[in-house]
C-alpha cells in the first residue's frame, strides 16, 4: 500500500505556509494560473497545479527520478 500525504491549506487563493500530515512544512505560492507548492525539506518534491485541479480531497501523484510521492488536499 502507497502512503498518501495529506496537504493541508486554507482555501482563500493566497501564498501560504502549508502543513503535512507527516509534520513536514512548506509553502504554496500562487503565480497565476499555477499554484507552486514547494517544501522546506528535500522530504518531497515541489509540484505545480492550476486552480482546477485544487479541491477538497483532490489527490496527485508526483514522480521524480528518486520516489513516487501522493498528495492529498484538504482545504481548511
Amino acid at each position: 500500500m502507497i502512503a498518501v500525504t495529506t496537504v493541508y491549506l486554507h482555501d482563500n487563493q493566497q501564498t501560504q505556509t502549508i502543513h503535512c500530515s507527516d509534520g513536514s512544512q512548506g509553502v504554496m505560492q500562487l503565480a497565476a494560473p499555477y499554484y507552486q507548492f514547494r517544501f522546506y525539506s528535500h522530504q518531497h518534491p515541489s509540484f505545480c497545479l492550476v486552480q482546477s485541479q485544487i479541491h477538497d480531497g483532490a489527490t496527485i501523484t508526483v514522480k521524480d527520478i528518486q520516489s513516487r510521492d501522493d498528495f492529498q488536499l484538504k482545504l481548511v
